[in-house]
């Protein structure tokens, strides 16, 4: 089992804030770069392209993505240590993005782009703490990686493939437009 010194879980932490920070700094960004690129099919295929709730969790999910894969080759940690911690942090963004969503819109009716930020905040914190703790503290995460890798795969799937073919359920719809998917 691969252990950690002080100095490796100081270096790790100090990354894993800095990942809150960015990926915080590029949630907003990676909500309206498709509207900026002029509606680039290459763009919205990481960004959200339209107002659903899959869409949105685009905004998070890339930018950690792409921060996990910078970290990993400025760190070079145990790679199934890391891949194992950054999975399973990846799959809680796209469960409780929309658990929330669907609940405190559903309790209350109403949609707030205030909460939505607030929540895609401490959303973006929450899931850089679960890698923390899962590559830090639980020792024995990388006995999941088989699980992660098919978790990270089956969601990576779903994140490309669903914004060009979604599925005609309310998740996938427009919430402006009714649409599905790319804007026609």
């Amino acid at each position: 089992m691969y252990q950690l010194d002080s100095r490796d879980k100081n270096s790790f932490m100090r990354y894993e804030i800095i990942g809150a920070v960015i990926v915080c700094v590029l949630a907003p960004i990676f909500h309206f770069l498709f509207e900026w690129s002029g509606g680039s099919p290459v763009v919205g295929i990481f960004t959200a392209v339209n107002e659903s709730v899959w869409e949105h969790t685009k905004i998070i999910y890339f930018p950690f993505l792409f921060y996990a894969i910078a970290e990993y080759f400025i760190l070079r940690p145990d790679f199934r240590r890391f891949f194992t911690a950054k999975a399973i942090s990846m799959g809680l963004i796209l469960l409780l993005m929309i658990t929330f969503f669907y609940t405190y819109s559903g309790m209350f009716g109403v949609e707030s782009l205030v909460v939505d930020i607030i929540f895609t905040f401490v959303l973006t914190i929450i899931a850089f703490i679960v890698s923390y703790r899962n590559y830090i503290v639980n020792h024995g995460c990388e006995q999941y990686f088989l699980f992660a890798l098919i978790l990270f795969f089956a969601v990576l799937a779903m994140e490309l493939l669903f914004t060009a073919f979604p599925p005609h359920i309310p998740l996938f719809r427009d919430s402006v437009t009714g649409t599905f998917g790319f804007p026609a």
